[in-house]
């Protein structure tokens, strides 16, 4: 970054770790107003200049989702009268700002804050807050085991989990909340209070959604169940123009632009007068350069057909690794299935190396790893299912190993609860959406040539799903077989230099 910004430059920002502090009520430990050197800071000054002038600015979801939040309380990030907003990857913005309304607090937070307010000089004071502050940690510690319990299912990747109400958790918030009332002074408790008696008070009927989530600890988490209102009002403010794009927002194939990504479009509360366009068509050529394989080999994966289904899986992707000679991210919507696969085919002395996405290591390192060695072979989950770029033919096949269904959790619970087809109107547009992402993986320039192969028999010509279809239309690759010779055909075609299409009317009826 230069010393001195000049007018019209364009500003990349990210502050992910300050504003997700500043949202979760933490107060960030940086004050460039109190800083000595602000005046001389170029980063103090830009951050100066954002609120001024008319610059463009790049930024990230957070801190987008920040910048509009502020502006409802008479503060901004960026200039206060921007004209013109225009968001990218848009599919995420419904996530970006639950995950703003959200408020959530881990144990040591809530902890610190009783100890700070106990240090009275009231000689009941000490005694109330300790008792308070073991009430606290056996709390979590039923939370923690609650979360272990849920975590233990194999089919579980998530980290929003369900907060299993029961008596003595109301017993214990009821003392929490009565001895809060006696430390307090000035105030400081008061959020505390008030967000512990949601939780206390939480039912089917509240107005609020509660979960936990496990990070590097378990948090408690409380957010206002319908957020569309919100939405709407900060992203279509009067005055403004607010352009929404994402390669993978429509669902349908069939029906008006606007109807084509209803699911959507209602998440965000998007207006009646808003414009939707057609779809435009990818500008990649999918009818040469790619091929869809459905596997018909593989059982329906039902939960008591798991170890059946992983079993059967091993020697099916062997097979579509042999074809492009590695080359391939496998994706996963559950880290078990992602370790067992991982850890047979590591046994089975393949020529080439086996990588897993890992929680310890960067992922940028990992991903790496795979980029420079060509004929490697990477699984992943997760962030893997949209947040990697990988040119070239180090990436020439991604195999889907289950249609990525969400998890259930208490978000997707409430959103299934407002409709009266919950698969078709909920579960299936979720999948779909993500689908699209991991698909999105192979081709990421006009040059790249490849297979995407999905193990999931639910979109098999001898599946009957009424969601069938709906996958097919809302992929970009319109070649697609069960046979798989013919994707060894399709392979040997492109990677000599040639470039193939086919013809529907030769393969079984997907």
């Amino acid at each position: 970054m230069r010393k001195h910004p000049k007018r019209g430059d364009v500003f990349f920002m990210d502050c992910g770790e300050i504003i997700g502090s500043e949202q979760r009520g933490i107060r960030p430990v940086v004050v460039i107003q109190q800083c000595d050197y602000s005046s001389k800071c170029a980063y103090a000054q830009m951050r100066s200049r954002l609120l001024s002038g008319n610059d463009i600015v790049i930024c990230n979801h957070n801190m987008l989702t920040a910048h509009l939040i502020k502006q409802q309380s008479g503060k901004s990030i960026f200039n206060y009268g921007l004209s013109v907003l225009i968001v990218d990857e848009a599919h995420n913005l419904e996530s970006r700002f639950r995950e703003a309304f959200t408020e959530s607090y881990d144990k040591g937070e809530i902890i610190q804050l009783v100890k700070d307010c106990g240090k009275s000089k009231k000689k009941n004071i000490l005694s109330v807050t300790q008792k308070t502050i073991s009430d606290i940690q056996t709390l979590f510690e039923i939370f923690k085991d609650q979360v272990q319990e849920q975590e233990n299912n194999p089919d579980s990747d998530t980290d929003i989990f369900y907060l299993e109400q029961n008596p003595m958790i109301h017993r214990i918030l009821a003392r929490i909340k009565s001895n809060l009332t006696k430390i307090e002074e000035e105030h400081e408790l008061t959020e505390i209070y008030y967000f512990l008696r949601e939780v206390y008070h939480h039912s089917e009927k509240s107005k609020s959604i509660v979960w936990l989530e496990h990070e590097q600890e378990i948090r408690l988490c409380v957010c206002k169940k319908d957020i569309r209102k919100e939405i709407s009002k900060m992203l279509y403010q009067m005055g403004r123009c607010t352009i929404l794009t994402s390669a993978t927002i429509s669902n349908q194939q069939d029906g008006t632009p606007y109807e084509k990504c209803g699911y959507y479009l209602n998440s965000i509360g998007f207006p009646e007068i808003g414009k939707v366009s057609e779809p435009k068509k990818s500008p990649f050529d999918y009818d040469h350069h790619a091929m869809l394989y459905c596997s018909a080999a593989l059982p329906y994966p039902r939960p008591e057909l798991r170890e059946e289904y992983q079993r059967a899986s091993v020697p099916e992707i062997v097979r579509l690794l042999k074809i492009t000679d590695g080359k391939t991210l496998i994706l996963f919507t559950a880290k078990s299935d992602m370790e067992y696969v991982y850890k047979k085919l590591s046994n089975m002395n393949l020529p080439y190396r086996i990588l897993m996405q890992s929680r310890t290591s960067s992922q940028e390192y990992r991903l790496d790893k795979f980029r420079n060695d060509t004929n490697s072979v990477i699984l992943g989950t997760g962030t893997y299912w949209e947040g990697i770029n990988i040119e070239g033919e180090s990436l020439s096949q991604v195999i889907i190993y289950k249609l990525p269904f969400p998890a259930p959790n208490p978000i997707i619970d409430y959103k299934m609860s407002l409709v009266e087809h919950p698969v078709m109107e909920v579960a299936v547009p979720e999948m779909l959406t993500k689908l699209r992402q991991g698909a999105g993986r192979l081709i990421r320039s006009a040059t790249d040539k490849g297979i995407v192969s999905i193990l999931d028999p639910r979109i098999s010509s001898q599946s009957r799903t009424r969601y069938k279809q709906a996958v097919f239309d809302s992929l970009p690759i319109k070649n697609k077989t069960e046979n798989i010779e013919e994707i060894q055909h399709f392979w040997d075609k492109i990677s000599s230099g040639g470039e193939s299409i086919w013809k529907n009317t030769d393969r079984p009826n997907l």
